[in-house]
């Protein structure tokens, strides 16, 4: 399946206004939850689902307590885990820092060059416009001649592929599909966040 992106101008911090450079950005395709990424990798992998539910506990656990003692943590082939500190304010006498001033500022992960080179060759990149920017321009026949395309290319569509196809959000895109539905162009299956639609013979 694609990972869908768009295109968006750089900010103008020089308040010019010359042409603004584009920067590509990933256009979600949802958010995995702990729960269901753990029920994914214990379904994949054939991995005892409370066993994995324990590792992860654990996991979390003792990389919190090894990045508050001071060290890096590399975790598998993923990277490292670090941390970042920030002051309280702008001091440029180092006499002036005292303990309390100093805070976590964020945990930083560096990803290893071989993990993304793995990453990279097995993404599919497609350009679509971000479901956050609401599309009413396009037509229905277009809709449909992109829904149908989608289905020509996969088995079923759920509502996240739809808005990121047609550039709807998520109210608009289910007015559409059901739309469909009664024209009997699409069937609904499922409930909840397992819905998807597949194409009447």
């Amino acid at each position: 399946m694609s990972i869908y992106y768009d295109l968006y101008e750089n900010p103008d911090k020089e308040g010019t206004e010359e042409q603004k450079l584009l920067h590509a950005r990933v256009v979600p395709s949802g958010t995995y939850t702990t729960k269901e990424f753990v029920e994914r990798v214990s379904m994949m992998h054939h991995i005892p689902h409370a066993q994995l539910v324990g590792a992860v506990e654990a996991i979390t656990d003792e990389l919190q307590t090894l990045l508050s003692r001071g060290y890096i943590v590399e975790f598998g082939d993923l990277g490292h885990f670090s941390l970042t500190l920030s002051l309280e304010k702008e001091i440029t006498d180092r006499k002036e820092v005292r303990s309390p001033s100093v805070h976590l500022k964020n945990i930083k992960l560096k990803v290893k060059q071989t993990y993304k080179r793995e990453l990279n060759s097995k993404m599919d990149l497609e350009r679509i416009s971000s479901p956050t920017r609401s599309n009413m321009n396009i037509s229905e026949e277009e809709c449909l001649k992109r829904l149908q395309d989608f289905l020509e290319k996969y088995p079923c569509i759920n509502r996240a592929d739809y808005c990121a196809i047609t550039g709807m959000n998520k109210t608009q895109a289910i007015r559409q599909l059901n739309l469909f539905i009664e024209k009997g162009v699409i069937q609904k299956y499922g409930i909840g966040k397992t819905v998807v639609y597949i194409r009447v013979v």
